[in-house]
């Protein structure tokens, strides 16, 4: 972030910026085997550019929700659902006797309980969603979305605060993001509350967590925002003792060579994936936990949650802290519910994937159909001017 601001701060006061800019708002496009690659009026009509913006922002707003509603609501869900045993108990049943020497009789038979595990509901995405519409309404696929804008604008406004504040250090971001969330870690807390719980007519602030509460939530706070600068931290480390943070130095022309950065491509991948299940998953996990521990003992969830945590957790009104220890709330996650949150997340990245593969062939077509011949000058003439740019920056 440092290097960028940077870059920006003498991109802008340089001398030859006004002349790029200028070039631009004029269109003064450079000439490139003789054609001039300077857009006309003509070659895009206005009517063309509307509909491009407009498809731009559907397509970026359809994206945000959706993965909102998959990343967030679903996956929160499930790291809370505790999936529950049915009981069936089949009626008494009358059978006769077989015995010879004996009047026939009928025997009573008592009842038989059986114990059925109930399949979870968040093991589907479809069946939750039909379950989150059948008790919250046609909404609840996107509940909590204005408090998840709510914290997002604060948590930009307090590390943009701390980044400020704070010297320049080693590993500042990780620090940053750590008071960020303690300092936070109410309102996050809400937003869980209106995630997993069933709909009330309570406000925001009526929602919020009391001040006791607040000493629970910041250290799991803290560590679940680290861990993500924490593992990025650590992935760079292995990039770089790899080598591949200095590729351009490197002559990769044989087949060996080019097998040997295929295989620490992979290793790093390989890695980031171990942090993120071993590092950010279970940090998570254990926030979303703990902040549902502390949801009022009046207030239903909207999935079978177990208050008790597998026995570790003793209610208030029994007289004990209804509130998980931070070890407990990822212990009392089985295998089996972490096995499913994983899957999840396999899920929601292909759909995620696939989702912006096909809007950007829909983009694509809209602009190849709008603008015709001029997509090659526009595409020249950025080029060109990217360019221009890059070599007045590194001249700076």
């Amino acid at each position: 972030m440092t290097v960028l601001v940077e870059l920006a701060r003498r991109a802008v006061s340089h001398p030859h910026t006004a002349t790029f800019v200028k070039r631009a708002l004029h269109n003064g496009a450079p000439v490139r085997n003789g054609e001039s690659t300077q857009l006309k009026p003509e070659d895009v009509p206005i009517w063309g550019v509307v509909v491009i913006y407009i498809s731009i922002f559907i397509a970026s707003v359809a994206i945000s929700l959706i993965s909102y509603m998959l990343n967030e609501v679903v996956t929160t869900l499930c790291m809370v659902e505790s999936p529950m045993v049915a009981i069936t108990v089949s009626p008494t049943t009358y059978e006769a006797s077989d015995k010879e020497d004996e009047k026939e009789t009928l025997l009573e038979t008592g009842p038989t309980i059986t114990l059925v595990n109930q399949k979870p509901i968040t093991s589907s995405i479809r069946a939750t969603l039909r379950h989150l519409v059948a008790n919250a309404g046609r909404f609840a696929r996107f509940r909590g979305f204005r408090v998840h804008i709510l914290y997002s604008f604060l948590a930009g406004i307090v590390s943009t605060f701390f980044n400020g504040a704070l010297p320049m250090l080693p590993g500042q971001p990780i620090i940053v993001a750590g008071i960020t969330g303690a300092v936070l870690a109410n309102v996050h807390a809400v937003w869980t509350h209106k995630v997993v719980g069933m709909p009330t007519e309570q406000s925001l602030w009526q929602r919020m967590p009391s001040k006791s509460h607040w000493k629970t939530l910041a250290v799991p706070a803290t560590i679940a925002s680290v861990m993500p600068y924490i593992s990025l931290y650590l992935s760079f480390g292995v990039a770089m003792l790899m080598g591949l943070h200095k590729l351009e130095q490197e002559k990769i022309s044989s087949c060996a060579a080019w097998t040997g950065l295929a295989v620490r491509i992979l290793t790093l991948f390989v890695f980031v994936i171990v942090c993120t299940l071993f590092l950010c998953l279970p940090a998570m996990v254990t926030l979303i936990r703990i902040e549902a521990s502390i949801l009022p003992e009046d207030q239903d969830t909207i999935v079978p949650f177990d208050r008790t945590f597998g026995g570790k957790v003793v209610s208030k009104m029994m007289g004990g802290t209804g509130v998980v220890g931070f070890l407990d709330a990822w212990r009392s996650f089985n295998w089996e519910a972490r096995r499913r949150l994983i899957k999840l997340f396999f899920k929601n990245f292909f759909i995620i994937v696939g989702m912006f593969i096909v809007l950007a062939h829909v983009l694509a077509a809209e602009v190849f159909v709008i603008m015709g011949p001029a997509v090659g000058k526009f595409m020249v003439m950025l080029r060109e001017e990217d360019n221009s740019m890059l070599n007045d920056l590194l001249g700076a």
